[in-house]
């Protein structure tokens, strides 16, 4: 941390501000600091950690000084972080700063709240562009590193720099490729049990559904607090995927499906990026705000569904209504199995048929069974 110094409000010609995220923790490598929380700030030229609490507290450090970013994912018990690794060589007009010495050349922000994958993208573009280094080409246009020691520094220094630029560019790359070659591992086992329980040849349409299957897997980005912070920009972009990805299911489904089958969907395709219940049904009620095509509904009974905008209750009461005529008695269970919906949803249906006083209910020791209502449809 000996690389920071204080914030002058000093800004240089032609810096930009590009994004900021607030209860950032500083680490001075392995060694926990008194910064605890505070706001990091990302420009063209440096990065700013300002105190949340204190407002005296507040430090830059230039980006010409980063050698190389990583980034470590949140776990179970600790937040993600961003390791960025510094120049051995000190600025020749460093200011005074928070640490005099510091025994290592890296440092870490750790994002409680957050916002870390978009901030670790952020921040790797504007160290490749090197926007601070436009000025000094101005200045210095057609003079050349003075020999000696300093010189030789320097051209060490931008040597060191471009290679961790490579380097890090290359261990994203390999990340990236182990991560695919897990899933590709998981996807063969899947396939090779497939072929194993089948025991024969597959056929054509058995092939082209097998086919379906394997692009419906999962979301191929799914939408993180890592990239989008844990507030109503996180639910409303959430909102948007599950729209994309349900849309599918729920017309497969009648247009319907409990809000429970959704969680359990949602999680499956997301892989190991799972969603709270609690993120669900935020989502969730941002749909309709958001003009999306699909809504949340809760019965009397407590029960939540997710139902396509197209959806009719009178239409599919009527529908109903008519299977109910049809087979003279329906449970739960029969009617479940006939429409293909859950055992949970299809119970609602009979129960909205119930208060719509098209079906009259018997409960007895057997079970819960539903008749046409015949007040209806007989002459008394």
């Amino acid at each position: 941390m000996d690389r920071f110094q204080w914030w002058d409000n000093n800004i240089e010609r032609g810096e930009t501000d590009i994004l900021s995220q607030i209860t950032v923790k500083l680490y001075d490598g392995t060694k926990k600091t008194v910064f605890e929380s505070g706001t990091l700030y990302l420009s063209s030229h440096r990065i700013r950690w300002k105190d949340d609490i204190n407002p005296n507290t507040d430090m830059s450090l230039n980006l010409s000084q980063v050698v190389l970013i990583e980034k470590e994912n949140a776990t179970w018990t600790k937040s993600a972080k961003i390791i960025a690794h510094l120049s051995a060589i000190l600025e020749e007009d460093k200011k005074p700063g928070p640490v005099k010495f510091s025994p290592f050349n890296y440092v870490k922000f750790s994002f409680r709240g957050g916002g870390d994958k978009e901030f670790f993208n952020a921040f790797s573009e504007a160290i490749a562009k090197k926007a601070w280094e436009d000025l000094s080409a101005n200045y210095a246009q057609g003079k050349q590193y003075r020999a000696g020691i300093v010189g030789i520094e320097r051209q060490i220094r931008h040597r060191n720099e471009a290679t961790g630029e490579t380097i890090s560019e290359a261990f994203e790359d390999l990340k990236c490729l182990m991560k695919m070659a897990k899933e590709m591992v998981n996807l063969s086992k899947g396939v090779s049990q497939k072929l194993k329980d089948k025991k024969g040849d597959i056929s054509d349409d058995e092939t082209i559904q097998f086919k379906s299957y394997l692009l419906s897997l999962g979301i191929s980005d799914p939408v993180t607090k890592a990239e989008y912070g844990t507030g109503m920009t996180f639910h409303a972009e959430l909102a948007k995927q599950l729209s994309e990805a349900l849309t599918k299911p729920l017309q497969e489904s009648g247009g319907i499906l409990s809000l429970t089958e959704v969680y359990c969907r949602v999680n499956r395709a997301r892989g190991v990026e799972l969603i709270s219940p609690e993120d669900l049904l935020n989502a969730c009620q941002m749909l309709e705000k958001l003009g999306l095509p699909m809504r949340l509904q809760k019965y009397d009974s407590g029960v939540m569904v997710l139902k396509l905008e197209s959806y009719n209750n009178a239409t599919e009461a009527l529908k109903m209504g008519e299977m109910l005529q049809e087979k003279g008695s329906l449970t739960a269970m029969e009617l479940s199995v006939l429409t293909k919906v859950r055992l949970v949803i299809a119970k609602e249906r009979l129960l909205n048929l119930e208060r719509q006083g098209i079906a009259c209910r018997d409960d007895s020791i057997e079970g819960l069974r539903f008749y046409p209502n015949r007040f209806l449809t007989e002459a008394a």
